[in-house]
């Protein structure tokens, strides 16, 4: 039987459940409510947003060398406080002028802040052997909040009742205070540093062999994945395959539930197989998966649409599940404690950028009736990931791209 999480980590996943439960609120939406319900230019929409990556790439840059240097917990615990102001001001703007200063906080707020969670996961879980089975529990209990959060949403907005919502950017800055609140009561995760070390930096993180191929793969799973999936899929589906939001809600949902019903199980199959070869079997699902939503907007009858939706966000959510437990602990496994911050910190903006660089992608390819331009570059995205997990599996050795102790053969084949 597998050891049981402390209660520090699960106080923490609590906590997670909590903020994302806030996130799933209003991240479907986004672009909805600036364009549709705000009256923002769509063009407009994506300018912000694609700034507002800008922002981010500064603020994750720094909180990752902060997190290195003063703590995870107090880093995170700003991002947190961070979001629930920015939180207030994204209800409160009406136009663009007053948007632009809130979304632009809201990339310096999101971005940071996947770094932030896995340096806590990976500090809280000191056994090598739980810490796939943790970045697996997290993930379930991110999509299980973010889908009953998007699903409670579905049934509150109302396009031209623009107070629906402001409480639902209300709600979700106070889901992040709380979260704050209860990292009170964890410790701050600094490591003790020795007498007169190398002083490291950013250039020492991208030197590393391994860390590049994963910060790569990170990146484009980040584009491929949660970045289009989150903020990209509502607007195609919207926009493109008209369908209609309540089914895009309950997408949200079933993508959730699929996640929340299998990863225990998919994490037992992940954790006997190399995770290089789990990273080729995430690409594979999610192109295949893409390629079929491309369907939606060519067939006949929005009922088929739909199929072809639940269909896809059914498929995808197996890829889903494959990532949590095979990226984040081989990254933490390549990165030593005086550079974890900072390696969680890329690797986690890379998630962050995505979910505010793809909405700016997909409106700007809709805007010009290209919406199958992006699946393409989707799938193409999906297959780049396969082609860097067959760099790393002769990169990784045989104790890094297993998740527990590889088989003696394999153990003393791998490769350095």
């Amino acid at each position: 039987m597998s050891p049981r999480l402390s209660g520090k980590t699960r106080l923490f996943l609590a906590g997670n459940f909590l903020s994302m439960l806030g996130t799933g609120l209003v991240l479907p939406w986004m672009i909805i409510y600036l364009h549709e319900v705000r009256g923002i230019p769509l063009p407009v929409v994506g300018a912000m947003l694609a700034a507002a990556a800008a922002t981010g790439l500064v603020a994750a840059l720094v909180c990752g060398a902060l997190m290195d240097w003063v703590g995870a917990r107090l880093v995170l615990g700003m991002i947190l406080l961070g979001q629930g102001v920015d939180a207030v001001a994204l209800a409160w703007a009406h136009n663009t002028l007053t948007a632009l200063p809130a979304v632009l906080f809201y990339g310096a707020t999101w971005a940071p802040m996947f770094g932030g969670i896995s340096t806590m996961l990976n500090g809280l879980t000191p056994e090598p052997a739980l810490k796939p089975r943790v970045f697996a529990v997290n993930f379930a209990v991110q999509n299980l909040a973010i889908g009953i959060g998007a699903a409670v949403a579905g049934f509150v907005v109302r396009n031209d009742h623009p107070g629906t919502f402001q409480v639902l950017f209300l709600a979700n800055g106070l889901s992040c205070l709380l979260f704050a609140v209860l990292l009170l009561a964890l410790p701050n995760l600094r490591r003790t540093r020795v007498v007169n070390e190398t002083r490291v930096g950013y250039r020492y993180v991208l030197s590393h062999r391994g860390l590049r191929l994963m910060i790569l793969a990170s990146l484009l799973l980040a584009f491929t994945g949660p970045g289009s999936f989150d903020a990209g899929l509502p607007a195609f589906a919207s926009l493109a395959a008209h369908i209609s939001d309540h089914a895009i809600a309950l997408s949200f949902t079933i993508d959730a539930a699929v996640i929340v019903a299998i990863q225990l199980f998919v994490l037992r199959l992940v954790r006997r197989h190399r995770r290089s070869s789990a990273l080729a079997a995430i690409g594979l699902i999610w192109a295949v998966s893409w390629a079929l939503l491309g369907f939606a907007e060519v067939v006949d009858g929005p009922g088929w649409r739909t199929v072809i939706l639940f269909a896809f966000v059914s498929l995808f959510a197996v890829g889903e599940t494959i990532v949590a437990p095979t990226r984040n602990p081989l990254i933490n496994s390549l990165a030593d404690d005086r550079i974890r911050g900072r390696a969680n910190s890329i690797s986690g903006f890379s998630q962050s950028i995505a979910l505010i660089v793809s909405p700016a992608v997909v409106t700007g390819l809709l805007a010009v009736h290209l919406g199958a331009v992006w699946i393409a570059l989707l799938c193409l995205g999906c297959l780049g990931a396969v082609v860097i997990a067959a760099r790393l599996r002769v990169t990784l050795t045989a104790e890094q791209d297993f998740a527990i102790q590889p088989p003696v053969a394999e153990s003393a084949a791998g490769s350095t």
